[in-house]
């Protein structure tokens, strides 16, 4: 995480140079990884639009949520949305910024799910969440925002997603599916 730190500057290069449109196998959003329903339908959140738009980011609607998606280097890309809905705790409003990494069948794996643990605590921003469906399963990271934040701090957190899903992904898959 560190080293991502680091490269912030000329990784949000290649990431600003490299937005653009991503063909995605699903129709539709994964659920967000905090365990809150899917999004109906909901408004976007014009602060998200707006930081979005100042950062040169190009997104799409999904269901209310942000959906971007970026070219990496080596020909890899990565599918990341951002929640329009925001959660409370007292006076802290925040969101989710997430992106999948993985989608198997069945029940996550033994191995898999130790993998994730340790590399959640290796994490300074965000963790490795599991969305276990009826027969599959996503394999998720999330990363919580301040819902007030700048540009400039919300295309740091998508940053740390897009990177970490992506390189999650590569190392259990060597595709690049998300």
């Amino acid at each position: 995480m560190a080293e991502t730190a680091r490269c912030s500057c000329s990784i949000t290069a290649a990431l600003l140079l490299g937005c653009g449109g991503v063909a995605f196998a699903q129709s539709q959003s994964p659920p967000p990884p905090t365990g809150q329903p899917a999004a109906a339908e909901t408004a976007p959140d014009a602060r998200v639009e707006a930081n979005l738009k100042a950062a040169s980011l190009a997104y799409t609607l999904d269901g209310g949520d942000f959906r971007l998606n970026f070219d990496l280097p080596n020909g890899r890309s990565q599918l990341v949305w951002v929640a329009s809905s925001t959660a409370t705790l007292d006076e802290l409003e925040i969101r989710d910024v997430w992106s999948v990494a993985y989608r198997g069948k069945g029940a996550l794996p033994y191995e898999m799910s130790l993998r994730l643990l340790m590399e959640n605590a290796r994490m300074i921003l965000g963790a490795w969440h599991v969305n276990q469906g009826a027969d599959e399963y996503l394999v998720v990271f999330s990363a919580p925002v301040v819902a007030t934040a700048n540009a400039a701090t919300l295309q740091e957190v998508i940053e740390v997603v897009t990177l970490s899903a992506d390189r999650i992904e590569k190392e259990l898959t060597s595709k690049d599916e998300f």
